[in-house]
């Protein structure tokens, strides 16, 4: 077992290599770890790259165009990135076949947190050993420090909520023992490296520059600890796998991590040549009319006609397109269904083959961050999202004087009347959002309406963990992602998968046949863990933002 064990996590820490390269070694012919970041701004760009690999992780066509539509936050039946699959009704397993054409939704962000984490362990393993930075005479290796630590806690966190199980490395770790850990103890890795960076940060003072962190504003010392504080409430709600289980998040705790807001909110910047910019809002929910539209499930709640009630209740092939009729100037102008609104735009007929199925026709697509063309700001977390948060622990706590001033708020935008009570203001024939039994969304449900529509694609995979903590994932959806197909054959452990007829079943060991693997040096064993190695490493270096062929 050890020695594939070694060919596993050599498969795990290798792209380390592709991801940060040409930032950490100057002679591409002498690659040795040791030789390769012995001075200090060499260990500096290994941990501030490392970030570069994390942002991949969350922020990725994989898995967020998948996640997505299996969230029915958008809609595409192109076989993209895993899109037809994960949509498909009724729900099918997960296909974590190492040979499977779109096996990056399990690879990429595997491979990509992983990347991030083998930069910040290796850099501050160097700090560790002495090696101490400066930038014009000043010791700056605090802030190394604590950007590594911050970046070890990123990874491991959207590893902890999208897989069922992974593995804790950090600069202390013996890669020759370590073992995959259950989701909850991979959660609890990443609070520890999170509570380091906050103490670091807090104790020094130094700026973070923009390019470490996607081209936005440069990060004080002061902002990182606050940021780490307000980005562990989001992902601590956003870690349960089941409605008891968000039911059971500390909430109040949640409000105290938010008791000083977010210190900014955090954008990424892309002129066309940086590498901030977002695959899931681009690739996913806007790249061009012929590529996506938005869900009739996130949109269709705000229909006051009744074509949302008989869209919401039909069998998968009698679900119909239909033009809203709304008043939420969001979608299209007031009563005008054939309209562009605010946040979308009017497209009708979806360019879907109908033999993918109707469902996932949709007359409208998100207009924000429309693709080819759009240079500017990507918000990933900003203030509204913190009040959202901020909503959800006031409606379980029962103040929901707090949580009306949230909703109504963003109301507004759509130019919706405000809710005085628990109950929706519009009438029983103009309410938004409606039940799929024609009755009014109350104000919890306006509430999960008004989040969906003002961050629709705006941080990694929210609508996702959002609606199978609410409850709300299509029945049969994969809850969590197992570990990739290819990991397991180096691993020797049976390829196990989720959702569909899957069920949520946990992994095993591989079968007693699988131990004559420890001495078969054959070229037919060697060469499938080979192929499993290299499958893996292609998918992880096929970063192109262009010539994405719709299939």
């Amino acid at each position: 077992m050890r020695i594939f064990k070694i060919l596993a996590l050599t498969g795990v820490l290798a792209s380390v290599g592709i991801a940060c390269t040409d930032l950490v070694v100057t002679n591409l012919n002498d690659p040795d770890r040791q030789r390769a970041i012995q001075t200090p701004g060499d260990v500096e760009s290994l941990i501030s790259g490392s970030f570069n690999s994390v942002f991949y992780s969350y922020q990725g066509s994989y898995p967020n165009c998948p996640l997505s539509v299996a969230a029915n936050d958008h809609s595409s039946s192109w076989g993209n990135w895993g899109m037809r699959d994960a949509s498909e009704e009724p729900r099918i397993a997960f296909n974590n076949d190492p040979s499977y054409g779109y096996r990056g939704v399990a690879e990429s962000p595997w491979g990509n947190a992983y990347s991030g984490l083998a930069g910040a362990r290796d850099g501050l393993a160097a700090i560790a050993e002495g090696i101490i930075i400066e930038e014009g005479g000043v010791d700056v290796t605090p802030r190394a420090v604590a950007f590594g630590k911050f970046v070890q806690g990123w990874a491991m966190a959207n590893l902890a909520m999208l897989y069922d199980q992974a593995f804790v490395i950090d600069e202390n770790s013996d890669l020759e023992s370590i073992e995959l850990v259950p989701s909850a103890a991979m959660w609890a890795a990443a609070l520890e490296k999170y509570g380091e960076a906050i103490q670091v940060a807090q104790s020094s003072t130094f700026t973070i520059p923009a390019p470490w962190v996607g081209f936005g504003p440069e990060w004080t010392s002061s902002d990182l600890a606050g940021f780490v504080k307000a980005i562990r409430a989001r992902q601590t709600i956003q870690m349960p796998r089941s409605v008891a289980e968000r039911d059971a998040v500390n909430w109040s705790g949640v409000l105290s991590e938010l008791s000083d807001g977010l210190p900014f909110d955090y954008v990424n910047y892309y002129d066309g040549n940086t590498w901030g910019w977002h695959r899931n809002k681009l690739h996913c929910g806007g790249r061009q009319s012929g590529w996506s539209r938005t869900d009739m499930r996130t949109i269709g709640p705000s229909d006051v006609s009744g074509a949302w009630e008989t869209w919401i209740n039909a069998v998968p092939t009698e679900k119909f397109p239909f033009d809203i009729v709304t008043p939420d100037s969001r979608i299209t102008v007031p009563f005008e269904p054939k309209t562009n609104g605010k946040y979308n735009r009017y497209y009708g007929n979806s360019p879907f083959p109908a033999s993918r199925g109707i469902w996932h026709y949709s007359h409208y697509m998100d207009n924000r961050w429309y693709f080819p063309g759009y240079v500017g700001t990507y918000p990933d977390f900003v203030e509204q999202e913190v009040d959202f948060i901020r909503a959800e622990a006031w409606y379980r706590g029962g103040q929901m004087d707090l949580v009306r001033e949230v909703v109504n708020a963003s109301r507004a935008n759509g130019d919706l009347p405000p809710f005085v009570t628990n109950d929706n203001p519009d009438g029983p024939d103009l309410c938004v959002p409606q039940n799929p039994n024609g009755t009014c969304g109350d104000l919890w449900e306006a509430l999960k309406y008004e989040k969906r529509i003002e961050n629709f694609h705006y941080g990694p995979y929210s609508a996702f963990v959002d609606d199978r903590g609410w409850g709300d994932l299509e029945s049969g959806t994969f809850l969590e992602i197992p570990v990739p197909g290819s990991e397991l054959l180096l691993l020797l452990m049976d390829i196990y998968t989720f959702g569909g007829n899957a069920g949520n079943a946990a992994p095993v060991s591989g079968p007693d046949d699988f131990i004559s693997f420890l001495s078969d040096y054959s070229p037919e064993a060697l060469s499938l863990k080979r192929q499993s190695l290299d499958a893996r490493l292609e998918r992880l270096n096929a970063q192109s933002p262009d010539g994405v062929r719709v299939r």
